[in-house]
């Protein structure tokens, strides 16, 4: 009500449907609504829920504004919302995930709090997206960095409860944001703005389960929490990427398609507009430097950086086991160099006296003419043995190459692995599987 008071004496601008700027016909949508959900919010988590909605003139334009001011619907998404929320504990995440550290700082916007529990912890390493300062209105901004997206590392090795949890906590993180942007720029409360910048979007992020997964998540984010966004902006969108969005716009309703700004370039001029050119990330332009997604590499694994000198070969031989996967990221600093993979039986594999050509070739070697853009790629439920990586320099008579690489590999996630012929050694990419992992039951529990 203090955030509303100031806005209306400092002349700030309200969008209809809003507190300060609804219709006759809205205001009698908002008392019926009221009044059918009046024993929905004043239970503990309906209590707490409407405080964390911005109070109860916020949260019914919310309701109402998500259901196009139908009061049945609204009163039916108030239930579901109330007890999505008891059934899976989320008014205790926050404290328990950062306790009471704040989630941004003001002069630092790469600053992050320190993660206390362990399921996000495990999550993090895996996900490039984050906030980054606010909008000049104080609209919380989330960037998702999809060419930093590794779809192996979320399914292999992050278990479907850390990933469901991990998203409670990053939405729960999110209401708490445009409340604290509303307060700090004395601006009305509004959704966040959502950029997901797809420089870098190519074959291997068109894993069908990955997918399904993310569209998903945003569908909870959509329906248990309505009205969190104001704007999506996609950037950088290649012609490959339409059937993703297929995939993707199925799970939204009207409303939310409707604010969705898609464009191939780099930048928007309505994006432009908003956030203000010391806040802008480096990558898109602006003049600040944003870390978002830069601990996204294999997990967080660091890069080994080799000079293979000219006519020469550099090989790097992994273990992998039965069913298990395969990944590595590279690059050269302005040079081409060839790449393969080749695959030995157990034991069979001698560093130092085996020709690596006398393998089995799992890719073939090839020129790669990615100067200095990361290589990514990820092979999944492989048979057991020794796969060489192969760098190869040999064909340059003068040059060497300065190679930066990352390699991972392991046993899939019991919880998350992808079925299918274990002997295929296929891409993760190329898989077909029809189940994804759905948000763990959590027993209700009196609040």
């Amino acid at each position: 009500v203090k955030v509303r008071d100031r806005i209306m004496a400092n002349n700030i601008p309200i969008d209809p449907g809003f507190p300060g700027n609804t219709s006759p016909q809205q205001n009698k949508c908002m008392d019926e609504l009221l009044a059918s959900i009046q024993d929905q919010i004043t239970t503990p988590v309906g209590e707490k829920l409407v405080a964390k909605m911005g109070g109860k003139d916020y949260f019914l334009c919310r309701l109402l504004r998500a259901r196009n001011w139908d009061v049945a619907a609204s009163t039916k998404l108030c239930q579901e919302i109330v007890s999505y929320r008891s059934q899976h504990k989320l008014d205790f995440i926050l404290e328990k995930v950062i306790g009471d550290q704040p989630l941004q700082d003001g002069k630092d916007l790469n600053w992050r709090p320190e993660i206390y529990d362990e399921g996000v912890k495990r999550v993090l390493p895996y996900i490039p997206c984050g906030r980054h300062g606010y909008t000049s209105m104080g609209q919380p901004i989330e960037i998702w960095r999809i060419n930093r997206l590794r779809p192996s590392d979320i399914l292999h090795k992050c278990s479907s409860e850390d990933i469901w949890h991990w998203w409670h906590f990053h939405l729960e993180a999110g209401m708490k944001a445009t409340l604290d942007g509303a307060a700090l720029y004395n601006a009305p409360l509004k959704g966040a703005i959502l950029v997901f910048d797809l420089k870098g979007f190519g074959a291997r992020h068109l894993n069908t389960t990955c997918i399904r997964l993310l569209a998903q998540l945003f569908s909870i984010g959509q329906s248990k929490f309505p009205e969190s966004l104001s704007r999506i902006f996609v950037l950088n969108a290649p012609t490959l990427f339409s059937g993703v969005w297929n995939s993707v716009k199925g799970v939204l309703n009207e409303r939310t398609r409707k604010k969705v700004v898609m464009t191939n370039k780099g930048m928007h001029d309505d994006l432009k507009a908003i956030i203000p050119s010391d806040i802008m990330p480096d990558f898109l332009g602006g003049t600040c430097p944003c870390n978002v997604g830069e601990r996204i590499g294999s997990g967080g694994l660091a890069f080994t950086a080799v000079n293979v000198a000219a006519r020469n070969v550099h090989k790097v031989a992994v273990q992998v086991p039965q069913g298990g996967y395969l990944g590595w990221e590279f690059y050269t600093e302005g040079k081409d160099i060839k790449f393969g993979v080749f695959y030995f039986q157990p034991n069979t594999y001698k560093d130092n006296t085996t020709n690596f050509t006398s393998g089995e070739v799992v890719k073939e070697l090839s020129k790669s003419e990615n100067k200095g853009d990361c290589v990514m790629d990820t092979l999944a439920d492989l048979k057991a043995g020794t796969y060489v990586l192969v760098f190869d320099n040999s064909y340059s008579m003068m040059t060497s190459k300065e190679l930066r690489y990352c390699i991972d590999s392991g046993a899939a996630s019991e919880d998350m692995t992808i079925p299918g012929n274990p002997q295929s050694g296929r891409a993760i990419g190329e898989s077909v599987v029809t189940g994804i992992p759905t948000p763990p039951q959590t027993p209700t529990a009196a609040q």
